[in-house]
C-alpha cells in the first residue's frame, strides 16, 4: 500500500526538480563562511559533479567522502535528506552508529539546516514528537514525510519491520560488525534490507570520514565506481589529481608562517606549481572519471560506465576551495613536528586528504633469535649467581610434557636464566592425563627441592614455582599437587590475554576482599572456594612485553636478562621460542592505536614459562631500580595467612 500511495502522490504532484536544482534554489547554508546564503555549486565546483551523477539515474547507491570542513556533511548528508523529505515528501531512514550520535546529528546538522530555510521550517511538527526539543526515534513532518533514526545498537529486531525507499547512512565506519549474539548480518546490511520492498527504485546514500582500508566507506568507494575528480593543469594541460605528495614548499620552512607563504599545489605530470587562482580555475573545469575510464587532453572521457550500482565519490584537499594551499601547508608543517606522530598522521589522512590511514605495525621490542643466543654469562648451566636475591620457576604444562624456566633475580632487577628444559608427562603410558600430570609434577618437585647450585658453593631452592593450569583437564591434578606440596612454594596460575590461546582478556580488579587477596603488577591472586586454593591470574600480554624489554636491554645495564654459558646452537630452541611472538602496534577504527601480540611461530612454550617465572619474581619482590618494593617479605607466611582467611 505504501508503494501505491507514493506513486499516486507523485502522479498528482507538480514537476519535481533535480537534486541540484533543489539545492541551488531552496537550501540555505546553516553554518560556516557562507552562513545564511543560498547554496551554489560554483563555490565548490566538485559538488556539481556529485549532484549531476545523483540526477543521472545511472546509480542507486551513492557513497561519498572528503576532507573535514569541505562540504562533506552538507552535500553528502543534509541536502539528500532535505530533498527526499521536502521535495519528494517521503520517509527517510537515517542510519547512525548509536543513538547519542543521532541526537548530535539532529541538533547540530539536520535541525539547523531545516530552520535555516523558511519553507522547510514550516513543516516542523508543532506538537508531539520533536516539537519541544529532544529526539524521538521518528519525526513526522506536516507535509507527511517522516524521518526515522536507526542505529548500530540494540537487538536485531530493532531494525526489522520498517521499510522505506530511502536510506541515508552517516559515520558508516563507526558501525560495529555483526556480534556473536546476532544471527543476522552487520548493521548496515540489516538497514539496507529495509529497502528490499522497493527493489530498483530504492536509493541509498552513505558518507563518512575515511578510517582505514578495511573501513566500510573505503570499501564501498573502491568496489563501486571509484570515481576521480580530474583537473586540467594550467601549464601542461594534462588531466591530474594533485595529492598530498604534490603539496610542496612547507618542508624546509623555519616557522608556520613561512610554511603558509611557501606552500603550493604542484602538477603531478609536469611538476609546475599552481597559484590559488590557477587552482580555482582548474576546479571550475573539473571532470569526473570512473573506474576503468580515461580522459584525453581535450577533456573527453573514454570508456564504459562501470557495471555497478554504487557511485564511489571522493574529493580531496586540492578540490576544496574553502581552504587555501597555505592552510594545507600549515597543517603539514605542524603535523611534522607533533610529538604524537601517529595521531598527527591519522588526522592528515582522514581529515585533510581523505585517504585511508594505514596504521603502522611497529614491533615494540624487536628481538632477533640469533642475537639472543649470544646473551650468555660466564656461568654454566644450572649454576646460580652468588648475588641472587630471588629464584623463581615458571612452568608451561601440556598433555605430554612440561616446559620450565629457572630465573635468578639480582639486585636492580637484572636476571639470569640459570636453567630451562622440559619434563615428560606420560599421559599415553599411564592411560590418564590426570594421573600422568600428577606423577610428572611430583617428579619435578623432587628436582625443585634439591635446588640449584650457587657459584660460590651451596644450594639455592626456588621460593616460587608458578604452574600453568590453563588447560582444563589438567586443573584438578595441578590444584591437588599444589595443595599437597610442602609449604606454599608451588602455585597454579591461568594466563589471560588477547588472542585465541586465552579464554578471556585480563581484567585487573579494583580492590582486594574475600575473593581477591592481592593485586600485583599485571597479576592478581584470588581465592577459589570450590577448589580450596589461591589461584594466580596473570596478564600475559603485560609480562611478555616486560620479558622482551629485559632481553632487549644491553647486558651491562641494570634490568638486563642473560642466559647461562653455552654454545650458541645450544640455545637455538630456547631463543626461537622466546621470539615466537612479537608485539605490534596498530590502529583500530573507533578505538585508536592499540598494542597486541602476534604469533610468528607456533612453538612458544619457553616464552610462556619465562613469562610466568618473571611474574612470580615480581611477587617475590623483584623490582627494577625505579620501582617501589611492596611485595611480601616471606612468601610462605603470606600464603598461609591468606589460606587461613
Amino acid at each position: 500500500m505504501e508503494e501505491w500511495s507514493w506513486a499516486a502522490e507523485q502522479a498528482r504532484a507538480p514537476k519535481l526538480r533535480s537534486m541540484r536544482e533543489f539545492a541551488e534554489q531552496e537550501v540555505i547554508i546553516p553554518t560556516g563562511p557562507y552562513k545564511g546564503l543560498r547554496f551554489r555549486c560554483d563555490r565548490q565546483p566538485f559538488t556539481r559533479l556529485w549532484f549531476d551523477e545523483i540526477d543521472s539515474g545511472r546509480w542507486s547507491r551513492f557513497w561519498a567522502t572528503g576532507p573535514s570542513q569541505a562540504s562533506k556533511t552538507l552535500v553528502g548528508f543534509n541536502i539528500p535528506l532535505l530533498y527526499h523529505l521536502f521535495e519528494l515528501r517521503e520517509t527517510v531512514i537515517c542510519g547512525l552508529p548509536n543513538f547519542d550520535m543521532a541526537s548530535d546529528k539532529w541538533g547540530d546538522d539536520i535541525l539547523p539546516a531545516i530552520e535555516a530555510c523558511p519553507q522547510f521550517r514550516e513543516f516542523l511538527p508543532r506538537k508531539g514528537a520533536a516539537s519541544k526539543g529532544g529526539l524521538p526515534t521518528a519525526i513526522r513532518f506536516s507535509n507527511g514525510a517522516q524521518l526515522r533514526f536507526m542505529t548500530g545498537g540494540g537487538g536485531d529486531k530493532s531494525v526489522a519491520g520498517k521499510t522505506t525507499r530511502v536510506l541515508i547512512v552517516t559515520e558508516a565506519d563507526g558501525f560495529r560488525v555483526s556480534s556473536s549474539t546476532s544471527v543476522e548480518a552487520d548493521r548496515i546490511t540489516q538497514l539496507e534490507a529495509r529497502l528490499a520492498a522497493w527493489s530498483d527504485r530504492a536509493v541509498q546514500y552513505g558518507e563518512c570520514t575515511l578510517s582505514t582500508e578495511q573501513g566500510r566507506t573505503y570499501q564501498e568507494i573502491k568496489k563501486g565506481s571509484s570515481s576521480r575528480i580530474m583537473l586540467p593543469c594550467p601549464h601542461c594541460r594534462a588531466w591530474v589529481v594533485p595529492e598530498r605528495e604534490d603539496v610542496r614548499g612547507w618542508e624546509d620552512a623555519q616557522d608556520e608562517l613561512a610554511a603558509r607563504e611557501n606552500t603550493q599545489f604542484h602538477c603531478p605530470a609536469c611538476n609546475e606549481p599552481w597559484t590559488e587562482e590557477q587552482r580555482a580555475d582548474a576546479n571550475k573545469g573539473c571532470r569526473l572519471v570512473h573506474r576503468g575510464q580515461e580522459i584525453d587532453t581535450d577533456g573527453e572521457v573514454h570508456g564504459p560506465i562501470p557495471r555497478t550500482k554504487t557511485l564511489g565519490f571522493r574529493w580531496t584537499a586540492v578540490h576544496s576551495l574553502l581552504r587555501s594551499a597555505a592552510d594545507v601547508g600549515e597543517d603539514l608543517w605542524n603535523a611534522a613536528r607533533d610529538v604524537d606522530e601517529d595521531n598527527a598522521e591519522r588526522k592528515l589522512c582522514q581529515f585533510k586528504f581523505a585517504v585511508p590511514y594505514r596504521p603502522p605495525e611497529v614491533e615494540e621490542t624487536p628481538l632477533d633469535a640469533d642475537e639472543l643466543q649470544r646473551r650468555v654469562s660466564a656461568l654454566r648451566r644450572g649454576i646460580v649467581p652468588d648475588k641472587v636475591e630471588h629464584l623463581t620457576i615458571g612452568v608451561d604444562l601440556h598433555k605430554r610434557f612440561g616446559a620450565y624456566t629457572v630465573a635468578a633475580w639480582l639486585p636492580g632487577g637484572s636476571s639470569h636464566i640459570a636453567d630451562y628444559g622440559t619434563f615428560e608427562v606420560r599421559s599415553d603410558d599411564l592411560g590418564s592425563v590426570e594421573r600422568a600430570t600428577l606423577a610428572a609434577l611430583r617428579d619435578f618437585r623432587d628436582t625443585v627441592i634439591d635446588g640449584w647450585g650457587l657459584a660460590g658453593g651451596g644450594v639455592r631452592v626456588p621460593e616460587a614455582v608458578w604452574i600453568d593450569a590453563g588447560w582444563a583437564p589438567q586443573q584438578i591434578p595441578i590444584y591437588a599437587f599444589c595443595r599437597e606440596s610442602e609449604g606454599e612454594r608451588f602455585r597454579p596460575l591461568v594466563g589471560r590475554g588477547v588472542g585465541q590461546r586465552y579464554t578471556s582478556n585480563y581484567i585487573k580488579p579494583k580492590k582486594t576482599g574475600a575473593i581477591v587477596r592481592r593485586i600485583g603488577e599485571g597479576y592478581h591472586i584470588s581465592w577459589q572456594r570450590s577448589n580450596r586454593i589461591l589461584l594466580v591470574e596473570v596478564n600475559v600480554d603485560y609480562w611478555k612485553t616486560w620479558v622482551h624489554g629485559r632481553l632487549a636491554s644491553p647486558m651491562d645495564k641494570s634490568g638486563a636478562m642473560t642466559l647461562f654459558k653455552a654454545e650458541p646452537r645450544e640455545h637455538t630452541r630456547f631463543a626461537k621460542e622466546l621470539t615466537a611472538e612479537r608485539e605490534i602496534e596498530e590502529y583500530k577504527p573507533g578505538v585508536g592505536v592499540v598494542r597486541r601480540w602476534e604469533t610468528k611461530r607456533r612453538s612458544n612454550h619457553f616464552l610462556d614459562s619465562t613469562v610466568y617465572a618473571a611474574a612470580a619474581g615480581h611477587f617475590a619482590g623483584v623490582r627494577l631500580l625505579s620501582d617501589r618494593v611492596d611485595a611480601p617479605p616471606v612468601i610462605t607466611d603470606w600464603f598461609k595467612k591468606q589460606r587461613r582467611r
